[in-house]
């Protein structure tokens, strides 16, 4: 009786913590952020902005109570990737609002395939540091050539640079809850490059964008904040070949239906 007494009170103390932090943990994780994303403007070697992102993505998945678990296997696999002269596309699972913090703080060089927002001039986030990263950064008014400029910086890419990242699922959730996210675009298909799968698996469906049921960008931003030793899992994929005689959407369900046969089995 007095156990769960006392174990009623200590939750009731956790949780009036996370509130009450709530504001200085937000504040840290931008301020964290902006640092990083300033420092970066003024780094010219690529163990520097390799490193300055690492650490920047680990101080805010720490800070946001994020246990990241990647097997040393899938690890390997990746760096193995990374230092050849292969030539190929991430894609990777999205459904939050902090996917890309994941992977800067667990996968050394990963380039982000961003859309230009008017809020990344009040964070530092240019063509600039776009270009530091490996990623590439769109405008959205400009939409035309885009699967020719992804084409070219990944014929273009070199050993140990870092690939190109995209999520053709676009952030929705999945509507078939225990799979990935339907593939929304054919951009990542259309060139019939190469692909590394990256599939990152959440605990539960509780940080999830539910954009399309009404939920706000600030609430799935603030929701990840009140989440405590939050688990999320890394699998690296196999590479996968395009077949020459496949369609562009055949290409497309069948990376879809490898990776989500990985995400089921992890």
């Amino acid at each position: 009786m007095l156990y769960q007494l006392l174990y009623k009170l200590y939750c009731i103390l956790k949780t009036f913590l996370i509130y009450v932090t709530l504001p200085i943990r937000v504040f840290l994780v931008y301020l964290i952020f902006f640092i990083g994303v300033y420092i970066l403007h003024f780094l010219k070697k690529d163990n520097d902005i390799k490193y300055c992102v690492l650490t920047m993505g680990k101080m805010m998945l720490y800070i946001l109570s994020i246990n990241i678990k990647i097997s040393n296997e899938d690890y390997i696999k990746y760096m193995n990737y990374l230092y050849s002269e292969e030539k190929y596309l991430c894609v990777f699972t999205h459904t939050t609002l902090v996917d890309m913090i994941v992977l800067f703080g667990t996968l050394p060089k990963c380039g982000p395939i961003m859309n230009k927002q008017n809020e990344f001039k009040y964070i530092l986030y240019d063509e600039n540091i776009s270009d530091k990263l490996g990623g590439i950064l769109l405008d959205r008014s400009k939409m035309g050539g885009t699967t020719e400029i992804m084409k070219k910086k990944i014929e273009a890419r070199k050993c140990g640079q870092a690939p190109l990242c995209i999520a053709p699922g676009k952030g929705i959730p999945p509507k078939i809850p225990g799979n990935i996210s339907n593939f929304k675009g054919s951009g990542a298909f259309v060139n019939k490059t190469k692909i590394l799968p990256i599939i990152i698996k959440y605990q539960d469906d509780s940080l999830n964008y539910n954009e399309e049921f009404g939920e706000s960008m600030l609430h799935s931003y603030l929701k990840v904040f009140l989440v405590e030793n939050y688990n999320i899992t890394i699998k690296i994929g196999d590479i996968i070949e395009p077949d020459e005689k496949e369609s562009v959407e055949e290409y497309k369900d069948k990376v879809y239906n490898i990776m989500n046969k990985d995400y089921k089995n992890i």
